[in-house]
């Protein structure tokens, strides 16, 4: 490989590989007739031959050799060689914004100038229509004398005619952790996609964590990031200025008009809290240069009445914090509510339910016209007998004695609602006795067990006998339709329940959630009353219909308070996880930071990191910095 550099770049000295990453490799070079020390980038190997992979690429070299900026990297030359592409850049021996940031870590004053400075650079870029889409740590390095430069425009594109930029259908570019909520939609990005990175960014370098909890499951967190809330910047790290923390959430904005209108506006507005917070030389004492934009430059210093700047100490927490409890192992802030007391009130509701659907509420409606001795159906007197056992395979016989009517009808009622109606003339109608056979209103399969009956007697147009009265069929309610639906109801009911609680657990406050529980409890409840009455034989009411939805609807209530409670708790964990053995725990503001080991090499590469999860060991955090894992994601060279 670095034979054929060699040939295509005679004029330069060639030396080893100094940094991998996804979008190529890159080497060291020295140019012999300057004697400059570059970097020159390559594209892999595997992909010179893919024609969007190399048009990328050359697009990449178009787009920072058109902006001029201090603060961006600058490309000295690009190279095609049959299948060899090179890009010959700045060489930046200081290393990333990531590797200082998990050897070292920053102070509040030097994260907010790392952050300025690439504002004024992002500003630059979005004035020559050019969107990065992809601004986290391991795009920003240092040169030798400490100015920060943004790098790898490998995603970087240009405006629309319309201000807007559409991905390509179904891709979403960028890395996870700094993705803005419109590029997981899929939707048009602007350059508040890059404030919104920024933003991100600088939230993790003030508070050692991420705006979201981390997850093992990327999408998850590309969801949270699409619909969710961040958590506030003051309750990540309490002791961050207010004012500061302000512009940082602004720039989280999940809709990208709530966001601060440029680079440069955001910019302005985070030098000038700061300017506020710690007076007009905080810029100079923090050692990070940032120019390139006047306004930028100038709200750094301006002040009417400058406090000093003082650095944020650090100090390890109490052994028990007064104000602090214990949850599994975990010490939570007195601020997160425990779930445990609204849990009970949910458990007990729900016993409650299922205690109502048995006793129930009311009684079916009983009673009619008629007198003992007047009526038999299927051999039994209705008015002195409880219920009628009927067999719905076979016809019903009715015997009326002593009332005029021609005509007999019978149907089936549950909660009020008629079910099924089946009518037979009475024959012998001018004797002492009528009788007549009425096919069941119901087939068993639909319905069965217990249920109300409704006996009408009529005499031609004119109804002569009403009785309302119960019955209990020979066949089994289990094998119905109806317990088939009461299954599929339960089943339904769960599964949102289920759904809406795992979502409230994990911390998402979604409107959907907090509404959906408690209707999918009432479902449940629903259920409950129809399995009472399959398996029980105890027809349903509506005043027990109702009744128990309501008091579902309650334990649903009593769910959600108690799950949104656990999220809190579940974030709270995830941002301030209790450190395995042999990590090196630095404590800032009495919460617990772990500090994973980033593979940094200082040099062009930034170090790239593979997933974050070596621990590292040994040593002090300098006083007001906060040590933090890296993004999780490799790094890439500009």
């Amino acid at each position: 490989m670095v034979d054929r550099v060699r040939a295509a770049l005679p004029g330069y000295e060639i030396g080893d590989v100094i940094g991998r990453g996804g979008c190529g490799v890159v080497l060291g070079g020295i140019h012999l007739q300057l004697q400059r020390k570059v970097a020159i980038k390559q594209i892999p190997a595997e992909s010179a031959e893919d024609l969007d992979a190399r048009r990328r690429f050359i697009a990449e070299a178009r787009i920072m050799a058109s902006i001029n900026h201090p603060h961006v990297v600058p490309v000295y030359d690009y190279v095609e060689n049959d299948d060899v592409c090179l890009l010959v850049m700045e060489y930046l021996p200081a290393g990333t914004v990531l590797s200082r940031f998990s050897s070292q870590g920053f102070d509040a004053a030097s994260a907010v100038a790392v952050s300025l400075a690439c504002a004024s650079a992002l500003e630059a870029a979005h004035s020559k229509g050019v969107l990065h889409r992809d601004v986290k740590p391991a795009n920003l390095m240092f040169d030798e004398n400490g100015t920060v430069k943004l790098t790898d425009f490998g995603i970087a594109k240009n405006f629309g005619s319309e201000g807007g930029l559409q991905t390509q259908t179904g891709m979403v570019l960028g890395t996870w952790c700094y993705i803005s909520p419109e590029q997981v939609r899929g939707h048009p990005v602007s350059p508040a996609t890059d404030i919104y990175a920024l933003s991100t960014m600088l939230y993790q370098l003030l508070s050692g964590v991420l705006p979201f909890p981390p997850c093992e499951d990327p999408v998850a967190t590309l969801f949270m990031h699409a619909s969710d809330q961040p958590i506030p910047l003051t309750k990540a790290k309490p002791d961050i200025p207010t004012p500061i923390a302000d512009v940082v959430m602004r720039g989280l904005a999940t809709e990208p008009k709530d966001r601060w209108s440029s680079a440069e506006a955001y910019g302005v507005a985070l030098a000038a809290a700061a300017t506020h917070c710690w007076g007009p030389n905080w810029l100079a004492q923090a050692g990070i240069p940032v120019v390139g934009n006047e306004s930028i430059t100038a709200a750094s210093a301006a002040i009417s009445s400058p406090p000093m700047l003082s650095p944020i100490p650090w100090s390890p927490p109490p052994a028990t914090p007064p104000e602090a409890r214990t949850t599994g192992g975990t010490v939570l802030n007195g601020e997160l509510a425990s779930p445990k007391l609204p849990l009970i009130a949910t458990a007990v509701l729900a016993l409650a339910t299922i205690a109502l659907a048995i006793i129930g509420l009311g009684a079916p409606q009983r009673g009619g016209d008629l007198k003992p001795g007047m009526v038999t159906i299927a051999g039994v007197d209705p008015v002195t007998s409880d219920e009628v056992q009927i067999d719905m395979t076979k016809p019903i016989p009715v015997t009326v004695t002593g009332i005029p009517g021609d005509n007999a009808s019978l149907s089936l009622n549950v909660l009020g609602f008629e079910l099924g109606n089946h009518d037979a003339p009475l024959a012998g109608s001018g004797g002492p006795n009528s009788t007549a056979e009425l096919p069941d209103p119901l087939h068993p399969l639909i319905v069965a067990g217990r249920m109300s009956g409704e006996l009408r007697i009529s005499d031609g147009a004119t109804t002569t006998a009403t009785y309302h009265f119960g019955i209990r069929s020979t066949q089994s309610a289990t094998t119905t339709g109806v317990a088939a639906g009461v299954v599929f109801l339960a089943l339904f009911a769960l599964a949102y329940l289920e759904s809406y609680a795992r979502t409230l657990r994990r911390g998402r406050n979604k409107v959907s959630a907090t509404v959906g529980l408690p209707l999918a409890a009432a479902l449940l409840a629903v259920s409950i009353v129809g399995a009472v009455w399959v398996l029980m034989g105890r027809e349903p009411t509506v005043a027990t219909l109702f009744g128990c939805a309501a008091v579902g609807a309650a334990a649903g209530v009593g769910g959600v308070i108690a799950a949104t409670r656990q999220g809190r708790v579940n974030r709270y964990r995830r941002a301030h996880r209790t450190p395995t053995t042999g990590a090196t725990t630095v404590y800032t503001s009495g919460k617990t930071v772990i500090i994973r080991e980033a593979n940094t090499s200082g040099n062009n590469t930034g170090g790239p990191t593979t997933g974050g999860s070596t621990t590292r060991g040994g040593g002090q955090p300098d006083s007001g910095r906060t040590r933090v894992p890296g993004s999780g994601t490799q790094s890439r060279h500009g």
